[in-house]
């Protein structure tokens, strides 16, 4: 029994170690990451990456890009699947896990005269990106490569700008992107799902 025991805490203590070792890694990357973007910064991109940045917020490009789907009944659904995977991601990595793990953004630790913005709420995950690439895969699963597309490039500098204005760490944003892709899954289950209700179905097509 005793000897058992001396197994489990050993096995527990290696567990702790390699999670230990795993976060020094990635503190690491995102260190070298941050330090990469930020020798990228100029006036010049500092506002065009501002500009890009604001894309996202409150999700504002892709209420826009929904709108045309909604203009012809045929395409009604995409442009609710679109609102949909927004909404999960917002509730998902906005509003739960964000506030699970209150992690600290970079730019808190940054001087005033370095700050090109300064952003609320914590860190993990990317709120903008997290929204960004749940719709981009509602759009990759309705739509043709010459739409979806796009919308994937658009997620990307979206997500790109919020390490270049170093608001969030590379993980951060590596985590709304899993988040995001599973929330625009999820949100294509839950649309085909509303649409098998006859009254949405004839609203939605």
């Amino acid at each position: 029994m005793q000897r058992l025991l001396s197994l489990r805490l050993f096995a527990d203590f290696h567990d702790f170690k390699g999670v230990f070792i795993l976060k020094n890694k990635l503190s690491k990357i995102d260190s070298v990451v941050l330090d990469a973007v930020t020798k990228l910064h100029s006036k010049t991109n500092n506002v065009l990456v501002h500009l890009i940045t604001m894309l996202g917020n409150a999700g504002v490009i892709w209420w826009i890009m929904s709108v045309p789907f909604f203009i012809t009944r045929h395409y009604r659904y995409i442009g609710f699947n679109i609102l949909v995977a927004m909404l999960f991601g917002w509730l998902i990595g906005e509003v739960i896990i964000k506030n699970i793990v209150g992690r600290t953004r970079p730019s808190e630790l940054l001087e005033q005269d370095e700050l090109i913005i300064k952003p609320r709420h914590s860190s993990f995950p990317s709120g903008h990106t997290t929204t960004s690439f749940a719709v981009a895969m509602a759009l990759i699963l309705n739509c043709r490569i010459i739409i979806w597309l796009p919308g994937l490039v658009i997620a990307a500098l979206i997500s790109f700008s919020r390490m270049y204005l170093r608001v969030h760490y590379c993980t951060d944003v590596c985590g709304g992107i899993a988040i995001g892709l599973c929330c625009g899954v999820l949100s294509k289950f839950a649309t085909e799902a509303v649409r098998l209700i006859p009254i949405m179905e004839i609203i939605l097509g």
